[in-house]
């Protein structure tokens, strides 16, 4: 294998089984080798309420903080408020918190979107209630960012598309109770 994540023929370089690579071409000396978990859980394993579709489930399971609960697990949040285009979702995130998500549109291959943020358990409650719309808690948020995910059977990859670094960045677009859009083509992939 040469340094430049390759094979002697020029194929990437792939040294498991499933064909994960470690580097992709040209990048081996500036990467850390990353490979994926031997028994990796589903994202929509131990969801029996069946609340929450998988795009914005995923996305916001992969984004929450979640950490160990020293005084026991916060009481568990699998919930929507709004309705149609104004719909958000809400999983718990420590005691303090919650995850939101909604759903902001999809390409013709199957990659769906949506836009999920960190927001306290009181913009949560007063948006379950209907003293907040959807629109508000978002622009309550922090953390907020834009995932992709594709949903595929047996296979559920959850990956950035774009972070804001206030709910202000977020595009009016993207917000409730803004359509759900169709999109040409692939978002391109956020940089880490």
């Amino acid at each position: 294998m040469s340094d430049t994540g390759q094979n002697e023929d020029g194929s990437p370089f792939q040294s498991r089984a499933d064909g994960q690579l470690h580097f992709e071409p040209g990048t081996a000396d500036t990467t850390f080798p990353v490979t994926a978990p031997e028994d990796a859980t589903p994202l929509d394993e131990h969801e029996p309420e069946g609340t929450i579709p998988p795009s914005p489930l995923w996305a916001m399971k992969e984004r929450a903080h979640g950490g160990i609960h020293i005084f026991g697990h916060p009481a568990r949040i699998r919930a929507s408020a709004g309705s149609g285009d104004a719909t958000v979702y809400a999983i718990d995130d420590g005691p303090k918190h919650c995850m939101i998500g909604r759903r902001v549109g999809a390409t013709t291959g199957g990659c769906v979107y949506s836009l999920v943020a960190r927001v306290d358990l009181h913009t949560w409650l007063s948006l379950e209630s209907g003293a907040l719309d959807g629109r508000a808690a978002f622009l309550a948020s922090h953390e907020a960012g834009l995932s992709g995910t594709v949903e595929d059977d047996g296979v559920s990859n959850v990956f950035d598309v774009d972070w804001y670094a206030a709910p202000s960045d977020i595009p009016e677009e993207y917000l409730p109770p803004a359509p759900f859009r169709t999109f040409a083509e692939d978002l391109p992939t956020a940089d880490r």
